[in-house]
């Protein structure tokens, strides 16, 4: 059993999003197998009770404060620093003394440090060289950057994104470098991966999806109910949603006047064009998504960013939904157009795929059942998890052998040497004189 520092950027249970999946059940995997101490920040909306009730052993949890969220001068002097430093501001805003302490007082006491998000990577110089490091690649941060660069509406954004994006792309390329192991989440992300630090092992460890508890409904859903599930603070879902509801949404209440679309997850605001708002519904944060997406004849992933591989896509797959995607927003996943998914990338196409789902259930009972049985052959959190400690093993010392148990005599010989024995005792009480 080895000791592993594993350190995370919000705690990663619950799991309430996609990061936090990914984080817990790599997290489990591991202390199931030694012995992990988890360092861990604190953001405003983390429960920090709920580490009482981790259904998992760990040897420690420390939780830390993000300084940014919890001071304007902390967020501003993060500004300064990833404007006009060299640190990108996705590092700078965690920043913190006392969590960089802590690294450097037990690193020195572990076998491998686990580093769950890319500006957690600042904190890799405070680890001495002779402890692996890990890096765990929730994305292609610098690709992901130059996407969202591109397609913001804002012209201000897009200069300082514009500013940003050589920081970015420089210090993962450090990051990677600097790690021992990077765990990229697809075969696309690990070939973008793999030659920001060449002869570094990038071993691929996608997500995945908890299969007992997400299981296809008995009931179909509501006939011309779409459904999409991912808060709009990250800003994929919303660029995806918003051009969604602005271009394909009115193109398909053409040809079908009673489709509905329901938004789970946080929408911070999001705007609803008037033509379609009253076929919109925001549900907002449910603690169980499962009954939202059932009640749903067809799960839409309309993005135009990101990377990794989407967990939402996952888990629509395994509750046995028909899906219709772009080709980013399932990238990393093997579902195939026309077997387990429909793939459209313009407004038009997509449109028409959904409302050819609308028409036809025998296609969505179809696509919905090849898109379980994907998910049962690739993507059970079980077998990705023996996966990460398979790719951990080289990295950890040896197990120690088991003593050797002292030899039992068998009975032949146990009775040589008992007759041995009682020849010698009876030699030393002869009479010698």
């Amino acid at each position: 059993m080895a000791r592993i520092l594993f350190v995370t950027s919000r705690l990663p249970f619950p799991p309430k999003e996609g990061h936090q999946l990914r984080s817990w059940h790599l997290l489990r995997a591991l202390a199931s197998q030694h012995e992990v101490i988890l360092l861990s920040f604190l953001r405003r909306d983390d429960d920090a009770s709920a580490i009482a009730s981790m259904p998992v052993r760990l040897a420690g949890v420390e939780t830390f404060p993000i300084e940014s969220e919890q001071s304007r001068l902390a967020l501003l002097m993060a500004l300064l620093r990833g404007s006009f430093g060299a640190e990108p501001f996705v590092a700078a805003k965690y920043a913190s003394q006392a969590m960089r302490a802590r690294i450097a007082a037990l690193a020195g006491t572990v076998d491998a440090v686990h580093f769950d998000m890319l500006p957690l990577m600042r904190y890799a110089d405070a680890v001495p060289a002779s402890v692996p490091v890990v890096y765990n690649a929730h994305n292609v941060e610098h690709q992901l950057l130059d996407t969202r660069m591109r397609i913001h509406p804002n012209r201000l954004a897009r200069l300082f994104l514009r500013r940003q994006l050589p920081l970015l792309r420089a210090f993962e390329r450090d990051a990677c470098r600097r790690a021992r192991l990077v765990l990229a989440c697809s075969g696309t992300d690990a070939q973008l991966l793999r030659p920001l630090a060449p002869g570094v092992r990038v071993a691929i460890v996608p997500n995945g999806v908890d299969l007992e508890a997400n299981v296809p409904a008995r009931a179909p859903g509501s006939r011309a109910r779409l459904v999409f599930v991912g808060q709009m603070g990250w800003f994929p879902n919303r660029d995806g949603v918003e051009w969604f509801l602005r271009e394909v949404f009115p193109r398909i209440l053409i040809m079908r006047p009673d489709a509905e679309f329901m938004l789970v997850g946080k929408h911070d605001g999001l705007p609803i064009p008037a033509d379609v708002a009253s076929h919109v519904t925001l549900a907002g944060f449910v603690p169980d998504l499962r009954p939202a997406v059932h009640s749903a004849s067809v799960y839409v992933v309309p993005l135009r960013a990101g990377s990794g591989t989407r967990l939402k896509v996952l888990e629509a797959m395994a509750l046995g939904k028909a899906i219709v995607t772009t080709t980013i927003g399932s990238e990393g996943i093997v579902l195939r157009h026309g077997q387990s998914a429909l793939y459209a990338d313009d407004a038009a196409g997509f449109a028409d795929a959904v409302v050819s789902l609308l028409e036809s259930p025998a296609l969505r009972e179809r696509l919905a059942g090849a898109a379980r049985s994907c998910a049962e052959r690739h993507y059970g959190w079980q077998s990705i998890g023996s996966d990460l400690l398979a790719f951990y093993e080289p990295l950890l010392p040896a197990p120690a052998p088991p003593t050797p148990a002292a030899a039992t005599p068998k009975p032949a010989r146990l009775a040589r040497r008992k007759s041995r024995a009682r020849r010698r005792q009876a030699a030393h009480s002869i009479d010698p004189g």
